[in-house]
């Protein structure tokens, strides 16, 4: 598993989390990273709708669930 940092582009995106309290997850085409609830992480939710650039580190779980660590983010200005 590569703990390299990464920068990602998508949407942040509320997810259901089995019903417990939502979290937040970027949506990247067809893949969403689930972010991790960190200090930068807990920001993320109030960007839900907004595009972002995430830097941070991704893992899979054992249930191929791709997780993001963010580190940083930008938030895109929308047309």
């Amino acid at each position: 598993m590569d703990h390299n940092e990464v920068t990602i582009i998508g949407f942040v995106r509320e997810i259901q989390d089995r019903g417990k309290s939502y979290r937040v997850g970027i949506a990247v085409g067809d893949e969403i990273y689930m972010v991790t609830l960190n200090e930068e992480g807990k920001n993320l939710l109030y960007e839900v709708g907004n595009k972002v650039e995430a830097t941070g580190i991704i893992s899979r779980t054992k249930d191929d669930v791709s997780r993001i660590m963010v580190n940083g983010y930008e938030v895109y200005e929308m047309n």
